[in-house]
């Protein structure tokens, strides 16, 4: 990369330009509902290997549910061209494969899921349009909505695992075909040609639903798998062909290692190291030919988020920490990269600013920029010509000046355990009207300090929003996920209280005006809540909750698999008694709160049921609720408008229930 002396003026002026955009919208007045249920403008933005595009996923104006991969000019960030998903599908990702060449995945929309799943199907497309085919997938004839070719017919799900060896035409992928086996299928390595499609096998899979890891060659040298969802075991060889060797074991060591790729020469690979202590995941460096790890970084008390690639992509240059609010760990802080990172973090005080994208050469890069108040704005550096230029908005319309701060909070358990979480304070004075916001999962899923549209919306319509890493959430270690198992309704249930409790005592909360909000687990935790503690809560909204913990064991689609069974056993526990004796649907005569349920009719991870059961018994007890129902949803809405209306419905319920006093515009 070039010097990066003399930045610190361009810097400070990048700076003067973001806080300009956030003026510029404030004229528009505070954001309404539908601002908060949109799509992102702008995701997943890359420049390309030769420093001249951009690529970005945007939303299809006018239709909803489709988005596009945006091709645009890097030095003006003007589109050039766009090639759009089709109808009850969406462009999930993509990759650059070669100078200008782009490999893209497709996720179709299915009953019965919010979230569309992917097809496993590749399509390739270059940055100026030229010759545009669907590489892989089971679709065998042209599709006339995106203008795609198809070479051949394959029954299987594909990903790419590297693409190193696209200066060749080629890319390395991993194949599983089709199969609706319990125990799993053993997953293939193949390379596939960028613009014709022909693909040869090139090596196999140690164990059933293995992933792999390529280096810097374009060599398959890494492969892990997990065991029930439990445990992952991890598989190195030396290349291609070779045999392979199980690394690590968990039930041997003790310690889980997930591979997230190699150093500069190959020799040794990046880790994620999850022991059964107390102590979060710390990144470490694995040598490969003995064994022996070193450790790269471990947080006080949070995981690790993610390594950043460097400018060659042949190495990592920080390591994105979570002890509270976001920041960098430098793995070598005299790095060209660290130096200019730096520079910048200190331009953008109170942010999440890092480099994270490149072209080949090093000069020109991305610069990504978000906070608990900014949704994200992307900057073009140019180290050429000493130049930098804000780019695209992740959210155009949201303004970054009126959001709230997003504050992380500590406290202690009833046992003495340690959670961590986030409070946010609406404008006014305290105390204020509470809503504590329960993330769903439960396991490995975490509330983090970034932007979220739920809790600004709240936020702006004059509500405290609580939000904790209850035990079993993801970010604190391996163990502290594992203290959640067979905890539903009761220490996982216990934190939740606990932290209501604290805010209040912190002034907070209103003591009169208190909420419980989830969806999924989060659903199932806040009527609990209200079953628990009939006097703490005023009302409670379960979206897509589960009521029944029976239902969820027999009928939710984890239990598809010897797997997703085995983990669910192992999580909630199999005893119907015990799973009915700390469901919801158990302990509908202690409700006293009031009650806003919404469901999707077609939901097959939380199936619909739970609300026909759960609104059955509050008839029989003459108990009143309000709801929200669409017949054609899944697990959460994926339509705009239902979301714009399940929020409306939100709102309208809280101000009935807890009251507010500075209404957004509706």
């Amino acid at each position: 990369m070039a010097r990066i002396s003399g930045w610190i003026v361009l810097l400070a002026a990048m700076v003067g330009m973001s806080c300009a955009i956030a003026t510029d919208t404030a004229a528009s007045g505070r954001n309404g509902i539908d601002e908060f249920a949109r799509d992102p403008d702008f995701s997943h933005v890359s420049i390309s290997p030769d420093g001249h595009y951009l690529a970005a996923l945007a939303p299809v104006p006018g239709k909803p549910q489709q988005n596009q991969l945006v091709i645009l000019d890097a030095a003006t960030a003007r589109p050039l061209r766009a090639l759009n998903s089709g109808s009850y599908q969406l462009i999930s990702n993509y990759r650059w494969a070669g100078e200008h060449r782009l490999i893209g995945t497709v996720a179709i929309k299915l009953d019965g899921l919010d979230t569309p799943i992917p097809t496993g199907e590749l399509f390739a497309i270059g940055a100026d349009g030229s010759r545009p085919l669907t590489l892989f997938g089971f679709r065998a004839h042209a599709n006339t909505e995106t203008g795609l070719g198809q070479r051949e017919q394959r029954a299987a799900f594909a990903w790419v695992v590297s693409t190193e060896l696209a200066d060749r035409g080629r890319i390395v992928i991993a194949t599983r075909p089709y199969s609706d086996s319990r125990k799993g299928v053993d997953n293939s390595v193949e390379t596939i040609d960028v613009m014709t499609g022909s693909a040869r096998r090139i090596g196999g899979s140690p164990a059933h639903d293995a992933d792999f890891v390529a280096d810097h060659a374009g060599r398959v040298r890494v492969a892990y798998a997990s065991t029930d969802h439990l445990d992952t075991r991890l598989w190195t060889r030396q290349g291609d062909g070779d045999a392979w060797v199980l690394r690590n074991d968990p039930a041997r060591s003790g310690v889980v290692l997930m591979p997230i790729g190699f150093d500069r020469d190959n020799r040794k690979l990046y880790v994620i190291s999850s022991s059964q202590g107390d102590k979060p995941d710390a990144v470490e460096l694995m040598d490969m030919a003995s064994g022996k790890r070193s450790l790269v970084y471990r947080g006080q008390f949070a995981d690790p988020l993610r390594l950043l690639p460097s400018a060659d992509g042949r190495d990592y240059y920080a390591v994105i920490t979570a002890d509270g609010r976001p920041d960098l760990h430098y793995i070598d802080s005299d790095s060209p990269e660290a130096r200019l990172n730096r520079a910048l973090a200190k331009q953008f005080p109170g942010r999440l600013v890092y480099l994270s994208s490149f072209s080949a050469d090093g000069k020109r890069a991305i610069i990504h920029e978000q906070s608990d108040r900014n949704p994200g704005d992307y900057f073009l550096l140019d180290l050429t010509t000493h130049s930098a230029h804000h780019l695209l908005s992740a959210y155009r319309r949201i303004d970054p000046l009126q959001m709230r701060p997003v504050q992380p909070i500590a406290l202690t358990a009833r046992d003495g355990l340690a959670l961590h979480g986030f409070i946010t304070l609406p404008s006014g004075h305290a105390p204020y009207p509470l809503v504590v916001m329960v993330h769903g999962g439960p396991f490995g899923i975490s509330d983090q300090w970034t932007f979220d549209p739920e809790v600004q919306m709240l936020a702006g319509h004059g509500y405290a929003v609580l939000q904790v890493n209850y035990r079993g959430s993801g970010g604190y270690g391996t163990r502290f996920i594992s203290r959640g198992y067979r905890q539903w309704g009761r220490a996982m249930q216990d934190d939740l209280v606990d932290a209501t409790h604290w805010a209040v005592s912190r002034g907070y909360a209103d003591p009169a005006r208190l909420c419980i909000y989830g969806a999924s687990y989060g659903g199932y935790a806040a009527l609990e809540a209200v079953v628990r503690e009939p006097e703490l809560y005023r009302c409670a909204i379960g979206y897509a909750g589960v009521y029944d913990m029976r239902v969820q064991l027999q009928k939710g689609d984890t239990q598809s698999t010897n797997a997703g069974l085995n983990y669910m056993h192992e999580t909630m526990g199999s005893d119907p008694a015990e799973l009915l004796a700390h469901s919801p649907l158990a302990g509908v005569g202690r409700i006293r709160a009031r009650l806003l349920l919404i469901h999707g009719g077609a939901d097959q991870r939380v199936p619909f049921s739970n609300f026909r059961e759960f609104t059955a018994a509050l008839d029989a007890r003459h108990k009143s609720y309000d709801t929200l129902v669409e017949p054609d949803e899944g697990h959460g809405f994926f339509v705009e408008a239902h979301r714009v209306e399940a929020y409306r419905k939100m709102l309208d319920f809280l101000d009935r229930s807890i009251g507010q006093a500075d209404a957004i515009t509706r």
